[in-house]
């Protein structure tokens, strides 16, 4: 009697098989880096800012003549220059002197502090000054910002728009990346047509290849589509040699067949050097799941049904991405109140997936379909785990809600 693999035992294979894979690198322009994996830590090789600055518009003064400066006694400056953006000031501030400035201007050798513009007035080559400033006060310091030498970007982070304005700033205009996985695509069974033909008898159109080859490029990844193959145990064989040899994953998507499941996995252990490391997996749904190593690339045989492909897609192969990309778990959750419940018979942890309704209280409806309707999917916010210990939930229960 078969023995499947729990979803823990599943990821911990993972972990322990894939873990030590190392993606190549490139280098890329700054402006084409974003959502790139940085492939070293970054060090900053220069102060930010290189000089003091001011963060508003406003006087530049020595700040101690301003502790009792209220709107009936005010401090009084002797206005002797202002401070033009982008250029460093030829002049000193002495007690008693104040010089205009600008956010981001420097600040002139001898000012504390900057007082802000609304609490000033300027006339007749006086600023009058009502309001107390503090040392430092509106001044970015020299390195504050990033101190030159720290570490500003750590190797496997995943680089947004802040932190390509952290490397902006300190002047690369390149950055080492990891290659993004390339992923082939295999679409199996005799009842598989392309959408450029008319459908027959009781074909259906491919789904999975472009359900999965949609999800990869929402992934670190690189799709390649290897067409469909029939029921053809060598064209199999073939076409599955060619993709492990060119990509880093490889994701056969299965027939509605016991036959095709059996096929599949003949052809993976066909191949030199294949280990099966899994052989069918106790959820629902997806039990009819394949995992095996070729060399060091992961091959799966996924179900040929839509819902339980993609499901098994964001499932495991998400996380063999993560995993294999040094990436944390980025699941997106909301805790909701069932709408209605929902019972189980099948002995194995199940995922229902459910409509999220905002009113005054966040609900979620459980939707019901088989695997193969692919509009469930479509209608679904997201799914709820229901332990294989457990036959099913009631309406009220508050559950937590994996977001799509």
């Amino acid at each position: 009697m078969k023995v499947f693999k729990t979803e823990s035992e599943v990821f911990d294979i993972l972990q322990q098989e894939f873990s030590d894979f190392i993606p190549g690198t490139e280098r890329v322009m700054l402006h084409e880096a974003v959502d790139r994996i940085c492939a070293d830590d970054i060090r900053a090789d220069i102060d930010v800012p290189h000089f003091d600055k001011s963060t508003v518009d406003g006087y530049a003064v020595r700040c101690q003549r301003t502790f009792t400066a209220n709107d009936e006694n005010p401090a009084v400056f002797e206005l002797i220059g202002e401070v033009k953006t982008g250029e460093m000031p030829d002049f000193k501030v002495q007690e008693g002197q104040a010089a205009r400035v600008f956010t981001g201007g420097a600040i002139p050798e001898g000012a504390d502090a900057v007082v802000m513009l609304e609490n000033t007035i300027e006339q007749e080559g006086r600023v009058f000054v009502f309001k107390p400033a503090r040392p430092n006060e509106n001044i970015l310091k020299k390195g504050e910002d990033i101190r030159k030498g720290c570490t500003i970007i750590r190797k496997y982070q995943r680089l947004g728009a802040p932190q390509i304005g952290v490397l902006a700033a300190v002047g690369q205009k390149e950055v080492e990346v990891f290659l993004k996985l390339k992923v082939g695509v295999i679409s199996t069974g005799d009842e598989i047509m392309t959408q450029d033909e008319p459908l027959q008898e009781a074909k259906i159109y491919d789904i999975n290849s472009y359900t999965l080859y949609s999800a990869l490029k929402q992934e670190y990844a690189v799709p390649k589509s290897y067409g469909i193959v029939r029921d053809d145990y060598e064209a199999l064989i073939s076409l599955l040699s060619k993709a492990v040899l060119e990509n880093d994953v490889v994701l056969i998507s299965g027939g509605s067949s016991v036959g095709m499941y059996d096929t599949t996995l003949k052809a993976i252990q066909s191949l030199e050097g294949a280990r099966v490391l899994v052989d069918g997996i106790s959820i629902k749904p997806g039990k009819p799941t394949i995992i095996a190593k070729v060399g060091n690339k992961a091959v799966f045989g996924l179900p040929g049904h839509p819902v339980s492909c993609l499901f098994i897609f964001k499932f495991f192969v998400k996380k063999l991405f993560d995993m294999m990309l040094k990436q944390q778990d980025a699941d997106r959750k909301v805790l909701a109140k069932l709408k209605s419940g929902f019972v189980s018979s099948s002995g194995r942890t199940e995922f229902v997936f459910v409509k999220l309704v905002y009113s005054e209280e966040v609900l979620a409806e459980p939707l019901y379909g088989k695997s193969g309707s692919i509009s469930l999917l479509n209608n679904a916010s997201g799914y709820v785990r229901l332990e294989a210990t457990r036959t099913g939930l009631k309406p009220g229960d508050v559950v937590e809600v994996v977001l799509l």
